[in-house]
C-alpha cells in the first residue's frame, strides 16, 4: 500500500518488468471494475498470462521476480482494455530515454 502526499491511504499493487519500468494497479479501483478486463486481456493465446484474479482484483500470478525478467512482455493489452472496457485503474511507468 502507499499513500500520496495529503491524500488518503490508497490500495496499489506494483510490479517490476524488464525495461526497468513498473505496472501499477489502484486496487480501490479495481475492486469497482465488473469487467476484470485487464485479466482476460493477458490471458488471451500468444501473451504473457502474467495475470489472474485474487480475492476479487488482478494478482501476478507468477513471481515479481519472474514478471522483472521478461515474464511480462510489456504488451500494454491489460492497460488498453482497462481504458476501453473497464474502468482506468492501471499506469504503466516505462523508461523512454528516447523522447
Amino acid at each position: 500500500m502507499s499513500a500520496g502526499r495529503g491524500s488518503a491511504s490508497k490500495r496499489t499493487f506494483e510490479f517490476p518488468v524488464f525495461s526497468g519500468g513498473a505496472v501499477r494497479f489502484d486496487l480501490d479501483t479495481c475492486v469497482r471494475c465488473t469487467t476484470k478486463a485487464c485479466v482476460e486481456a493477458c490471458n488471451k493465446p500468444n501473451l504473457a498470462c502474467v495475470l489472474e484474479l485474487k480475492d476479487g482484483v488482478p494478482a501476478l500470478r507468477v513471481t515479481r521476480e519472474a514478471a522483472a525478467r521478461g515474464g511480462c512482455i510489456e504488451c500494454l493489452a491489460c492497460e488498453l482494455a482497462c481504458v476501453t472496457d473497464g474502468i482506468g485503474g492501471i499506469a504503466f511507468d516505462l523508461p523512454m530515454p528516447e523522447l
